[in-house]
């Protein structure tokens, strides 16, 4: 029997050595450097770190503890549920000092680790600061040189405010907790960038990997926008503590969620709907920014009217409860308050945002459901040209080659909270799609999240980028202009966790 349990338990080592980056391993072999007291620089894959540390009596199949503390960690719990684990095992022994290390590496930007390296500039070889070094190998190479410990933080605390002064918290949370008498871990790094409610700031912080209990909001911001908390305490001060916290959507799940695509591109059946040509470029650069967000795509092409509320159909009956949010993109023709599939048959668009409420989807209850809608409407008849409308019938503009679209619905929100409808125009006025180059705003919208994301910058702000950036765009005449629309009625900031990898080319 114990020999088919350690058989059982080698099975899950290797299970989890083929599910793990080489980023991911990294992260392991830093948060286990304490507990084996040596230089794991030379390991380069799980299963030799396995192998250390059940040399070392730390992992075994009677105590899975340490491998379900790592992986939470490292935010692998669907890992853990798959693999039959049990969650609930909180003993701690990865420490406090490495996971507050953790969290720092976890909440930086690129730009911001970039100035780190630049501080570190006449402490380290310049060899160690070259090419894809992460903030973990710096304090590696920081612990080896003798200027960074768990009571050693001098050198880090003055790089930090120097560099990322917003997360000074973190590192303040670590050490108000210092003479606690049961330290039972570290906030997991997603906790960080989670503003909490007024009801739940306190000082009791629980210093676990699941300190679900924890109640200090370290917040991850950007440097033009720093919230503070509006409790006053002595152990955390601000600069301004009236400055009321915003609350965040949850956004720490096992995975991003649903990103469901309509892209209507073929309206050759139609008579007066003209081809929407440049429609894939825009398909392309949503498909690889969602993608690079942790979204799992669902593309739909060339949809009829009943292809389009069968899609949305689909969507509402997925089991959202693992998402934290569910994205729609709808690429299409459009008319006063709706869209049209490639039949020419219309339906409102109420009809479509409504499947994803709480009535008809209750797995996305107090979830974000973003809508990003490239539908307009025009008034005259298409001719071919450098520039394409979204509209019904098109205004052209023989001097300049510019088509128009028209105006956006009114009134596009069902009634309910959680949603964001984002419009490719304000009512009234144009939008433009260009054969070669897709749509302003879907592509403004593609390059405002890979640029501002990695910063933190939440989702509304982002889409405020969007907005100036297509205002100032206009066609050769600089008389035709455009301006995007976002609706909500969200009751907390959106803002997504900074991926792992570099945002797509």
């Amino acid at each position: 029997m114990e020999v088919q349990q350690a058989l059982d338990f080698q099975e899950i080592l290797v299970q989890v050595t083929d599910c793990l980056s080489k980023n991911e391993v990294l992260e392991l072999v830093f948060l286990c450097s304490d507990m084996l007291r040596k230089d794991l620089s030379n390991v380069v894959s799980a299963r030799e770190l396995f192998s250390q540390l059940q040399n070392h009596d730390l992992l075994h199949s009677d105590d899975s503890s340490l491998l379900v503390e790592l992986l939470k960690i490292i935010k692998r719990d669907k890992l853990i549920r798959e693999l039959g684990l049990n969650p609930q095992l909180l003993r701690s022994r990865v420490s406090r000092y490495r996971k507050m290390l953790y969290a720092l590496s976890e909440n930086i930007s690129d730009e911001e680790l970039k100035n780190f390296k630049f501080m570190l500039h006449k402490s380290l070889p310049r060899k160690k600061l070259e090419g894809d070094v992460t903030l973990l190998h710096l304090f590696l190479e920081m612990e080896k040189g003798a200027c960074l410990g768990a009571d050693n933080l001098g050198t880090i605390e003055r790089i930090i405010g120097t560099v990322c002064p917003h997360l000074k918290k973190i590192i303040s949370c670590y050490q108000t907790e210092e003479d606690l008498v049961n330290p039972e871990g570290l906030l997991p790094p997603s906790y960080f960038i989670q503003p909490q409610s007024t009801e739940t700031r306190s000082l009791q912080t629980s210093f676990s990997g699941d300190a679900v209990q924890a109640h200090v909001a370290c917040l991850n911001i950007t440097k033009t926008q720093h919230l503070t908390q509006g409790d006053k305490n002595p152990s955390y001060p601000e600069p301004n503590q009236n400055k009321p916290v915003v609350e965040q959507y949850h956004m720490s799940g096992d995975w991003r969620g649903y990103a469901l695509i309509i892209n209507n591109h073929d309206f050759s059946r139609c008579s007066g709907l003209k081809n929407r040509d440049g429609t894939d470029i825009d398909e392309q650069s949503l498909v690889s920014v969602l993608k690079w967000l942790g979204f799992k795509i669902l593309l739909k092409q060339d949809c009829s009217k009943e292809r389009m509320l069968t899609a949305m159909t689909d969507l509402c009956t997925q089991d959202h409860t693992p998402a934290d949010c569910v994205v729609c993109c709808v690429l299409t023709h459009g008319y006063e308050g709706g869209l049209y599939g490639v039949d020419g048959e219309g339906i409102l668009m109420k009809k479509l945002l409504e499947q994803l409420d709480g009535l008809h989807c209750p797995s996305l209850k107090q979830k974000p459901k973003l809508f990003f809608i490239q539908a307009c409407q025009g008034h005259k008849e298409q001719e071919p040209a450098f520039l394409q409308s979204d509209g019904f019938k098109d205004t052209l503009d023989k001097e300049t080659g510019f088509f128009c679209d028209a105006e956006v619905p009114r009134e596009a929100i069902p009634v309910g909270a959680d949603y964001l409808v984002a419009m490719a125009t304000v009512p009234g006025f144009v939008s433009f799609r260009e054969k070669v180059r897709g749509t302003w705003f879907i592509q403004s919208l593609c390059e405002k999240l890979k640029q501002l994301v990695p910063s933190g910058i939440d989702l509304l702000s982002i889409l405020t980028e969007v907005n100036k950036d297509v205002s100032r765009k206009a066609d050769k005449s600089g008389t035709r202009k455009q301006m995007p629309q976002p609706e909500f009625t969200l009751t907390k900031r959106v803002v997504f966790p900074i991926p792992k990898t570099p945002p797509p080319s």
